[in-house]
């Protein structure tokens, strides 16, 4: 009869992303929407409708101070969006995590977080942006 499509397999998100979605879990509310911000800005309007199957659609109307919006975000939606936001802009990715783990620098896994993004900068970089 009719031929189904196989079920799209999940994206592997990078290891810089997966914690980044788990900083967002901790991180304070204004903390949360300002490192949303910072992975939002590089992005078009189409990709803000299509990343996180469009969890963050909703900045192409209300910007980043939908603090009700916001609140419904999951941190596997954030970690998404920063491997998104990873390979548009990889500096947003370094941005959003000093601003999630500002409040908790304190916490050894804040300043792991913090210290291999930066330490995985270059490289990383370098992968997505051959000379």
């Amino acid at each position: 009869m009719g031929s189904q499509l196989p079920a799209a397999r999940p994206r592997r998100l990078t290891a810089p992303a997966r914690l980044i979605g788990r900083l967002y879990r901790s991180a304070s509310e204004s903390a949360r929407a300002t490192a949303i911000g910072s992975m939002l800005r590089p992005l078009s309007p189409l990709a803000l409708a299509a990343v996180a199957d469009g969890a963050f659609a909703f900045a192409l109307v209300n910007g980043t101070d939908d603090k009700l919006r916001l609140g419904t975000i999951a941190s596997s939606q954030v970690a998404e969006l920063a491997d998104f936001a990873f390979q548009v802009d990889p500096s947003a990715l370094l941005q959003a995590a000093e601003m999630l783990a500002r409040p908790a620098a304190g916490t050894a896994f804040a300043a792991a977080v913090v210290a291999l993004l930066v330490r995985q900068m270059p490289a990383l970089r370098a992968r997505l942006m051959p000379r």
